[in-house]
């Protein structure tokens, strides 16, 4: 049965739950306990019943919504599961599966050079140790991002700042955040992953195809909405196009990290003046709240 269904069907009996049972009590007031006990017993009876069957109804419900979140929930969680590993899987094949390719063919010229021109062998060799280097750089990156979920419980904002340490280390492109002053997380754990997943999509598509120096991650709260933004000064591109970077999967996996946590992502983008991957989460949404979380943020 759907949650739609069972909402349906919770909605009904809470409608008609309370008028069934005030019917059938006042039923049984008038014809049966107004004729065997005086007055103040049955206000007695009748208000006990009346408590009685409030709280046990009450809880009736909010077991059954308790059941219906929970089983929305497990299936949140095993949905973000799978995803990830697609993610994981897509980043070996478009990174380590593909240099490798690469790096067996050109290990087959080395050989080949090897064998008739010794002086193209050195360009041949610093083609591989680049490849390695690369590969190396994108196994680390990904074992680190899946790391960075398990740092979460140091806070939000202290995890995208080791984030962005990080990426700078291994790039060396310069990485900045710009967080709330004073600090906020204004989110629940669910929306934090999903948000630290974008985030991390976005820096992968900086390290892979924006050829920047400079990438900055900003929050700005306004009144109902919540926008987190990548920054970079890269060499953009024309976002209509249609074979643009704009139409890749890493930010179509975005869009539906996005869309699970109801907010949207939106992308700015022009050639030679770099890209702005925009998420902008409405404060109104279910796991969002107007408390503001204390945390630290290293440097």
């Amino acid at each position: 049965m759907s949650d739609r269904t069972r909402y349906g069907w919770l909605k009904l009996l809470t409608i008609l739950g309370p008028t069934v049972f005030v019917s059938v009590g006042e039923y049984v007031r008038q014809v049966y306990l107004r004729h065997h006990f005086s007055p103040p017993v049955v206000s007695a009876i009748v208000i006990g019943t009346t408590v009685v069957g409030a709280v046990w109804f009450s809880w009736f419900v909010f077991r059954a919504v308790e059941r219906i979140e929970q089983e929305r929930r497990t299936y949140k969680e095993a949905l973000l599961a799978l995803t990830e590993r697609e993610r994981i899987a897509r980043e070996m094949h478009d990174g380590v599966a593909q240099n490798l390719a690469v790096l067996k063919l050109e290990t087959y010229r080395l050989k080949s050079l090897a064998a008739s021109d010794g002086s193209m062998v050195q360009d041949e060799l610093e083609t591989i140790d680049k490849l390695i280097n690369q590969t190396y750089l994108e196994v680390r990156q990904t074992l680190y991002d899946l790391r960075a979920s398990q740092r979460l419980e140091e806070g939000f904002w202290p995890t995208i700042q080791r984030q962005l340490q990080e990426f700078e280390r291994q790039t060396g492109i310069l990485a900045q955040l710009d967080p709330p002053d004073p600090l906020e997380e204004p989110w629940d754990a669910l929306a934090s992953m999903q948000i630290l997943r974008i985030v991390q999509e976005a820096l992968a598509n900086v390290r892979k195809h924006a050829q920047a120096t400079t990438v900055k991650v900003c929050y700005v709260r306004l009144k109902d909405r919540i926008r987190l933004a990548v920054a970079d000064d890269g060499k953009g591109f024309l976002v209509s196009a249609s074979g643009s970077p704009a139409n890749h999967y890493g930010l179509q996996v975005m869009q539906e990290r996005a869309e699970a946590i109801g907010a949207k992502i939106s992308i700015e983008s022009w050639p030679g003046q770099g890209t702005t991957i925009t998420l902008t989460v409405p404060v109104e949404r279910r796991g969002l709240s107007d408390g503001k979380g204390a945390a630290h943020v290293g440097g």
